[in-house]
């Protein structure tokens, strides 16, 4: 879901970033927040709680933008930027011709929550008052919070693997070593899923051996997040021939044509004569408060063996499919929208000329291409 733009840059929020929200605020919360040195209420403490998540989702966002800003510094495109459960996604431009273009985009994510960590402890300590109460004691508090997070969002960032930062800048060491991109990317690749078998274990410690519940099982999740993204970049990177091969092709040349997008509150039996019996095999966009978020086939509806009567009681949104979708231009590279189909994690790739939508991209059609050679 696209929220703003800032320089820009689409900002988007992926529906996990919900689910981190309320983990992190629980996890703050359930703490007893014991860098405020005060008694708080329940209300209070859940209060204080949600401040300091969006203060940290915010420092995420500036995370991104570091990327953002120093790949379009250095003259690459910036797609968007995604805010998820476990952080964010700057989506750019991957035509890199150097590995220190490559080492300054990755670097200055870790730079910029280092900056803010120390921004905020270097206040803490100016603004300290151990004798503080009400407003000014939380007040400090949150600093204390919020720069000690910073920083160790900073350092974690760092640790040598895809597709951490540090893995990025893994990369591009190795790549300004060997000449050798490829080799750099299945390297940084197989060092985070080194990493991440490492985390594993070190959660199966802290659950059985420390008693560590919370700490274990977070650690855990952040590791099985890891791993497959690691694998997906080091097969990624092993599969760089098909994926040069697909940059020679533009997207409207797999894309698969649709009319126009339905709505949502469209009567099912209308959009049958009018629009999906002319196109059996295609994926139609159905509009649902302003924005694409599913869609409908002949094959969704035949499935459900309907009689004529009851698709005249059922509407559009009734039978169709929830997907997630990012917009993408008709002469982009193949390999843009595998990127996005991929590493994003999109279901559909909604394809606009003009302003028009003329079509879709799914890994379906993706799989069905084949590149010159």
């Amino acid at each position: 879901m696209r929220i703003g733009e800032m320089f820009n840059i689409p900002i988007r929020v992926h529906w996990s970033w919900l689910i981190g929200f309320f983990i992190i605020t629980w996890l703050v919360a359930s703490g007893g927040l014991p860098f405020i040195r005060i008694t708080l209420s329940t209300t209070q403490e859940w209060a204080v709680a949600v401040l300091v998540t969006v203060c940290l989702f915010l420092s995420v966002l500036l995370h991104e933008l570091a990327h953002s800003l120093t790949a379009k510094r250095l003259g690459y495109k910036v797609h968007s930027i995604t805010l998820m459960i476990f952080g964010g996604v700057s989506l750019i431009s991957d035509n890199r011709m150097r590995s220190s273009h490559d080492f300054l985009i990755a670097a200055a994510g870790p730079a910029m929550s280092l900056l803010l960590g120390v921004v905020a402890a270097a206040l803490y300590l100016i603004y300290r008052d151990p004798g503080a109460s009400g407003m000014s004691a939380m007040l400090q508090g949150m600093l204390f919070y919020i720069g000690f997070q910073n920083i160790a969002l900073a350092i974690f960032n760092m640790l040598p693997g895809l597709p951490l930062d540090g893995g990025r800048v893994l990369q591009a060491v190795i790549w300004g070593l060997t000449g050798n991109r490829n080799f750099a990317a299945r390297f940084a690749g197989r060092a985070g899923q080194v990493l991440a078998v490492g985390m594993m274990l070190l959660a199966a410690y802290m659950v059985f051996f420390q008693q560590n519940l919370t700490s274990g099982l977070w650690l855990f999740l952040i590791a099985s997040f890891i791993l497959p993204a690691s694998t997906v970049e080091r097969q990624r990177a092993s599969g760089v021939n098909r994926s040069e091969r697909a940059s020679a092709l533009p997207v409207r040349s797999v894309m698969s044509p649709v009319p126009a997008a339905l709505n949502a509150d469209t009567p099912l039996d209308a959009a049958v004569r009018k629009v999906i019996s002319f196109y059996p095999s295609a994926d139609i966009p159905v509009i649902d408060g302003g924005r694409v978020a599913a869609t409908v086939s002949m094959s969704d509806i035949t499935s459900l063996g309907l009689n004529q009567n009851q698709g005249a009681e059922l509407r559009v949104s009734d039978v169709a499919r929830p997907v997630s979708t990012f917009s993408i231009e008709p002469d982009a590279d193949l390999s843009h929208a595998l990127a996005l189909l991929t590493k994003q994690g999109v279901d559909l790739l909604l394809v606009f000329e003009n302003g028009a939508l003329i079509g879709t991209v799914s890994q379906t059609d993706l799989r069905t291409t084949r590149p010159p050679t």
